[in-house]
């Protein structure tokens, strides 16, 4: 199959959101620094201080209760799926999941996520879970929509300045809004329940949806609240309009997906506002309103988090007993019983200090040096905030390595995180400096967690790291030391769209960036496997296991581009092959079943050391157990025909095509004939012409790894079918024979381009005679790719875009054509899938499989 005309689209879309992220964070970043260019960061520490105490503690105060009353979005929810817990379990989901989705970007994916970690281990049922999320989604942008929606509505061209839109779609959606939130009110209570795709979803009670538009409109204002109390007194608005103006801007910054909604809830704010407050004013506000509203809680909520996973799972009340007999999931990990021992509480600590854990600490830093650049502080040490941008740019690719687990990725972030938090001490930027330096001392007892790759691997070409080096060193050079750069005093995405910035600079800070995207890319490469080609040792295994107990697509062995993983004991084994991050299992294992388990999980293991994504592509579904119990999902890929022998006949009104076919064959004067392997040498180079004016024919270029290529040595492995007319081979295939000795597959087929139309029929059905005549039990036809999907309301997404390749995909694979042709021979068909990690992997996984089956991304466009 072929999905090259997909893949542009699909790679346009999957570009698109991080790209608009990165304009929209530009442009908010280039309006900000040319707001507050005049600004001093070295005084915003003292400009901080004088707030005054009163004035912090009174925004501490508005977020405390904003935090509080968002648990209450949790109460309700509870209240409404029926599964009551107490205060000091819901009330840790929420404030973990709402200070973490805060500060990240796609909020309410994180805040999701973490909420069914946390209510996965008080037991709380998957389905409710569920709704729990999507309630309180609803109870969030209820109050949003009073808000923004009566403030758009109020002064819609205010509002469309903010958000670059027309006044009239402003207006519009402000009353949508509106109406949105009366018609939900109105609908409540009515005790009819809404069915969305094959789901029921019920409706809340009146009084519960009175409940929550009021806490959610009165959370909405205490957050507004926390901002307002620290803005300059002098010429301050009047709360209820800062609370609308806020609501805008917050919703902006929602919209943008950008981390926290920084940069474009400042920019909002400042076209909203900014005409009632000074520049220097608004930028301490928002600064100390980060500080209170975002960092402290997220520090907060992080402890809270760690404190939570190091304890022991409890049972919730009602399951006692349960507990202990519920299997591990992913996303809630059973522990050991507890005990007092600090060592066993040291080394739990160390699990929940897991890569993703501590991957989001060192991006957070990341993502202030790089949106900040400057270090607020005394000047004795002054590091340019282009320098301190490249910085975080290296954070930001490290902590992507601590999230895949690579030994070289905590390496590097260590002596990262100690460069960081040595400079920021003496800029004198303590809050910095002790952020990297706790990061620093949390990574070291969890070196465990990094496993794949080796620590300090030699480069495979010593050019990429040498010219990384160098770009990052001459930029650095001439922005601190040479005297020839300007002193650009802004970060380096701020000064890259700025006018005020000199061409030469902007192309030593582009030179920079690219040096840390090369140095990051090359240093966490995915370790490579080894050697590829096997020896004549391991071919000689391999044959003799699949001479034993192989099936017929077991004799893909040999075409040559693949790897094998034995058994201990040596009678099984798997052929593989790595495309970009997959290593991608043709079949399922070979050999004495009793070894399947072994040697899956010994393969998975090394594929997790290198940091791999195991596929294993076209298996039945005999060891389906085995892949699920390993961690993989299974989607369908297709059905293979399998056409039982033993009542075949050409007879009857069903094969009467078959036999028409047939006969013309014979009437145009072919024959057929099926030759032994060690018949096969002399007519290779007929079969030669025959393969070259297919491919010919047919602009493309041979296939591997899922079927054979035209390889001498290959070809002349297996018994051979030729056609002949007038003596001239016109058409052939290889055959496959099972292990067993009982089924028989077509496996490389060829024609010439001008023979009979007929041709291929004529073979198969003289394929499927011979089989019969000589004692064979079925005859393997192949797969029909996208076959057999479901297509019902609970169908998966992948049978839903594999049944719209199927039914839309005719003029780059015959999909239909191919099914309609196999189903001619009335076989029996049975399931094929591919067993991958679920969720968003399994596109990528996909990807990697059409690349490697098509022979690289040429082979795949080329058909």
């Amino acid at each position: 199959m072929s999905t090259s005309s997909r893949r542009p689209a699909g790679r346009a879309r999957h570009l698109l959101a991080p790209l608009v992220v990165v304009v929209l964070l530009a442009a908010a970043g280039a309006l900000l620094h040319r707001t507050f260019r005049h600004l001093s960061w070295a005084e915003l520490s003292g400009d901080l201080l004088a707030l005054g105490p009163g004035v912090l503690l009174a925004a501490l105060a508005a977020t405390a209760i904003s935090y509080l009353a968002m648990t209450g979005y949790d109460a309700l929810a509870l209240r409404y799926v029926g599964h009551p817990l107490p205060y000091h379990r819901y009330g840790l989901a929420s404030f973990v999941a709402t200070a973490f989705g805060n500060n990240l970007g796609a909020s309410a994916v994180v805040g999701a996520a973490l909420r069914a970690r946390v209510y996965s281990r008080w037991e709380v049922p998957a389905s409710a879970i569920t709704r729990i999320i999507g309630f309180n989604l609803v109870t969030l942008a209820l109050g949003a929509a009073v808000l923004a929606g009566g403030g758009m509505v109020h002064d819609p061209v205010a509002a469309a300045e903010a958000l670059h839109l027309p006044a009239a779609a402003v207006l519009v959606a402000g009353s949508l809004m509106l109406a949105s939130v009366v018609g939900y009110l109105v609908q409540a209570g009515t005790g009819r329940a809404v069915r969305w795709r094959g789901r029921r979803v019920d409706r809340p009670s009146r009084r519960l949806a009175v409940a929550q538009v009021v806490l959610s409109t009165f959370e909405w204002l205490t957050m507004a609240a926390a901002l307002h109390v620290l803005l300059p007194a002098e010429g301050r608005m009047p709360f209820l309009a800062f609370a609308v103006a806020f609501s805008i801007a917050t919703l902006a910054g929602l919209v943008s997906s950008v981390p926290g909604g920084l940069g474009v809830f400042e920019t909002s704010l400042v076209v909203l506002i900014g005409s009632t407050t000074s520049p220097a004013g608004l930028a301490v506000a928002l600064v100390a309103y980060r500080i209170c509203y975002f960092a402290l809680p997220l520090l907060l909520a992080a402890v809270l988090l760690l404190a939570h996973e190091a304890r022991p799972v409890a049972a919730a009340p009602g399951a006692a007993g349960t507990a202990a007999a519920a299997p591990a999931t992913p996303c809630a990990p059973v522990l050991a019983p507890s005990t007092s021992s600090a060592r066993t509480w040291s080394a739990r600590a160390s699990s929940v200090l897991t890569p993703s854990v501590l991957a989001l600490g060192v991006a957070a830093a990341g993502v202030f040096m790089v949106v900040v650049g400057d270090l607020p502080g005394r000047r004795e040490l002054d590091l340019s905030a282009v320098t301190i941008s490249l910085a975080g740019l290296a954070a930001l690719l490290t902590a992507r390595g601590l999230h895949r687990r690579l030994k070289a990725a905590w390496a590097a972030t260590l002596v990262l995180l100690a460069g960081v938090t040595a400079v920021a001490a003496a800029h004198g930027d303590l809050a910095l400096s002790a952020v990297t330096a706790a990061l620093a001392l949390l990574l070291v007892p969890a070196r465990s967690a990094f496993h794949r790759g080796a620590l300090l691997a030699r480069p495979r070409n010593p050019l990429w790291p040498a010219t990384a080096a160098l770009l990052v060193g001459t930029s650095v050079w001439w922005h601190e030391f040479s005297g020839l750069g300007c002193a650009v005093d802004a970060p380096l995405w701020v000064a890259s769209f700025s006018g005020d910035t000199p061409g030469a600079d902007r192309l030593v800070m582009a030179a920079g960036a690219v040096g840390v995207l090369i140095g990051g890319r090359r240093t966490f490469w995915p370790a490579p496997p080894g050697p590829g080609a096997p020896d004549d040792d391991e071919v000689a295994r391999v044959a003799d296991v699949v001479a034993r107990w192989g099936r017929c697509t077991s004799h893909l062995a040999f075409t040559g581009d693949k790897r094998f993983r034995f058994s201990p004991h040596g009678t099984a084994f798997l052929m593989y092959q790595v495309q970009g991050r997959s290593w991608v299992v043709m079949g399922d294992p070979v050999g004495n079943p009793a070894d399947f388990p072994g040697l899956v999980r010994d393969f998975l293991a090394e594929v997790d050391r290198h940091g791999g994504r195991p596929v294993f592509y076209n298996v039945l579904d005999d060891h389906a157990d085995l892949y699920r119990e390993s961690g993989l999902s299974l989607a369908k890929l297709g059905e293979e025909a399998v056409v039982p022998l033993a009542d075949f006949t050409l007879s009857g009104r069903a094969r009467t095509n078959l036999r028409n076919c047939r006969n013309k064959s014979q009437r145009l004067g072919l024959t057929v004939e099926v030759v032994a392997p060690e018949g096969v040498a002399p007519l290779l180079p007929a079969l030669r012409e025959v393969s070259d004016a297919w491919l010919t024919h047919r602009n493309g270029k041979e296939k591997r790894f899922s079927l054979g290529a035209f390889d001498e040595e290959y070809v002349r492995r297996f018994p051979l079918v030729v056609v002949r007319r007038e003596e001239r081979i016109i058409a052939f295939a290889t055959l496959w024979i099972g292990g067993d000795g009982r089924e028989v597959q077509v496996d490389l087929m060829r024609r010439m381009p001008d023979g009979p139309r007929t041709v291929m029929t004529f073979l198969f059905v003289e394929c499927i005679s011979w089989a019969k005549e000589n004692g064979f039990t079925s005859f393997n036809l192949g797969m029909a790719p996208l076959s057999g999907l479901r297509t019902d309301a609970t169908a998966p997404s992948w049978d839903r875009l594999g049944h719209l390749l199927w039914t839309r995909g005719e003029r780059f694979y015959n999909f239909r054509g191919l099914r309609t042709f196999k189903q001619g021979f009335e076989p029996r068909w049975r399931t094929c899938y591919v067993a991958a990690p679920g969720g968003l992997a399994l596109p990528s996984a996909m990807r990697d499989v059409v690349t490697l089956v098509g022979g690289g991304i040429r082979g795949v466009v080329r058909g």
